[in-house]
């Protein structure tokens, strides 16, 4: 279908002209106009976030009902951490009310994990507006960009709201997954997959499920958080063919995927020879199942793309082929915190109408006097810490999380995730970071065409001491290839980090080894954090761990040294 076709089938939709219309003027509007003066909507949401619980027992202790402004704001309420609020938040898991928010809680989000034990962030009517918001903002621009996704299917897969429940009765999960159960029935039609599959927690399962349900579909659109979960959807496509196939074209569920999965997620399949017969075709021609080919009319991919995500992303074109990918923005349990406009780069505007949001310039932020800006105060190219104040009772809330200024949209900057505040390691002086350790691997991969599939540096104790490169390779990688990327590695981060230079010349830091690990490693890490309770798809395995004991269970099949 042509794209004038498209604009016409959406014309001819009311439900497609409504939805459209309800995103414009509820998010798209508000975001948009606000943009032109981030100073003046930043302090109407501070002081809107204020005034609403000004009667809340944090309200109360931190005199909200006096404050006017930000800079009242500044003065009034400390900046804070998850563990300076926590007496308040395990008041309100034990069910007590009127604590950090004048709203009652509806559920708690809980964070990935990956810095520490689960946090358990309130989810208020007032918070989920503020998320939404985002959401909203983000889904209606790229409706607009692309007039013909609501002529298929979306695929946008969810985590389970209720991993458990509080003394109070109050459940405990990803706020995915709340989102998409209290979705209006006319929206939920656009959606391939049914709420009840963000329930299953066995890996293997959930992938098949979600291909069992996405495959037979006109998928238009594909959101995942990660774009390693996307590589990997592309690998069960491929592996799960055959059995793909033989269900679709009987309408059934393949027994070996049906253990601890919900009944009503293996009802309701009706036979489709047909598409079983195009879908047989596709593999006798290409050797398996492609998304690129079960899905042709797919348009756009949207996954994050800052951070540790690159090595990832250039995989995907030889599975989704030459797709625009936008970023997902920049996002957590804790707030949404900037929505991309455009497919290039990885960067998104502040979303100055949802929540509040100071920045600490990076290299201020130890220093007592350090400065607290706010949006139009930045400066382009410069990192900062983010601070936010939400309607979750998040109060200048230190995420731990650097930012750095890409761009300006109007007056409002655009920002990009660049790692977590502790994504750094600095056993003899080199100040070595997350972000310094993926761009020197997309170095070497680009330069040299290494085939790394997964990839994790860490410290290693010795004399001297020095780095440790855990990676899962492809067959390719013979032993003198292995070693030849040790010393691309080790090029690179000293190309990237000059005290890594001048600790390696100085030998206080020994030369690096590479650990190869066994195929499937990294699959086992992601289904051990999702059986500890994180969502799989914001399960994230850090490219530079600062656990020195975080190779210590893996099976290594091989050592090289450059």
């Amino acid at each position: 279908m042509s794209a004038v076709a498209g604009r016409e089938r959406m014309r001819r939709s009311p439900i497609q002209r409504l939805l459209r219309q309800w995103l414009k003027f509820s998010a798209a509007n508000k975001f948009d106009d606000g943009t032109w003066n981030p100073r003046a909507s930043q302090e109407a949401k501070l002081l809107d976030v204020v005034g609403r619980n000004a009667g809340s027992d944090f309200g109360r202790a931190h005199g909200f009902d006096k404050i006017e402004s930000i800079e009242d704001y500044q003065r009034a309420v400390p900046p804070n951490t998850y563990e300076s609020l926590e007496p308040y938040i395990s008041r309100v898991l034990a069910g007590e009310q009127n604590v950090l928010t004048a709203d009652e809680a509806l559920m708690f989000a809980t964070t990935s994990g990956t810095t520490g034990n689960a946090k358990y962030i309130p989810v208020t009517p007032s918070y989920l507006h503020e998320y939404s918001h985002g959401v909203h903002v983000h889904t209606f621009r790229m409706f607009t960009d692309f007039p013909d996704l609501l002529d298929g299917k979306l695929l946008v897969p969810s985590s389970n709201d209720v991993e458990g429940v509080t003394e109070a009765g109050l459940p405990y999960g990803a706020i995915s997954g709340y989102l998409t159960k209290t979705q209006p029935k006319p929206i939920k039609r656009f959606y391939a997959l049914p709420y009840e599959l963000c329930k299953v927690k066995n890996v293997e399962a959930k992938y098949y499920l979600t291909l069992r349900y996405a495959v037979p579909a006109d998928i238009r659109l594909l959101v995942m958080p990660n774009p390693s979960s996307l590589t990997l959807l592309a690998d069960k496509m491929a592996l799960l063919g055959e059995e793909l196939v033989h269900d679709i074209r009987t309408g059934s569920v393949n027994a070996s995927f049906q253990d601890g999965v919900p009944p009503e997620l293996l009802e309701g399949f009706d036979p489709q020879p047909e598409r079983a017969d195009e879908l047989a075709a596709l593999m006798r021609s290409s050797g398996g199942l492609l998304p690129r080919e079960v899905w042709p009319n797919l348009r756009l991919l949207s996954c994050w793309k800052g951070g540790t995500m690159p090595l990832y992303l250039r995989k995907l074109p030889d599975a989704y082929g030459d797709l625009p990918v936008r970023d997902l923005g920049y996002m957590a349990s804790e707030g949404r915190g900037a929505t991309p406009l455009v497919n290039s780069g990885a960067g998104g505007v502040l979303n100055v109408t949802s929540h509040f949001f100071e920045f600490v310039p990076e290299e201020e932020r130890d220093d007592p006097d350090a400065q607290f800006l706010t949006g139009d105060q930045l400066e382009s190219n410069r990192e900062y810490f983010i601070y936010l104040t939400t309607s979750a009772g998040l109060y200048r809330y230190d995420i731990n999380d650097v930012v750095r200024v890409v761009d300006f949209y109007r007056q409002t900057p655009v920002i990009q995730f660049v790692r977590k505040g502790q994504g750094m390691t600095n056993i003899t002086g080199e100040k070595l970071t997350e972000s310094q350790v993926t761009g020197a691997l997309v170095d070497a991969v680009d330069s040299q065409g290494y085939d790394v599939q997964h990839f994790t540096a860490c410290v290693e104790w010795g004399e001297p001491p020095r780095y440790a490169f855990y990676a899962e390779l492809g067959d390719s990688m013979t032993p003198e290839r292995s070693a030849e990327l040790v010393r691309s590695l080790d090029r690179a981060l000293s190309a990237r980090n000059i005290e890594y230079e001048a600790k390696r010349e100085s030998q206080r830091l020994g030369a690096p080894v590479l650990k190869r690990v066994a195929p499937g490693t990294y699959q086992k890490l992601r289904q051990k954090r999702v059986a500890e309770g994180a969502p799989e798809a914001q399960v994230k395995i850090p490219q530079l761990s600062t656990d020195m004991e975080f190779g210590a269970s893996l099976e290594v099949l091989e050592e090289v040294t450059g």
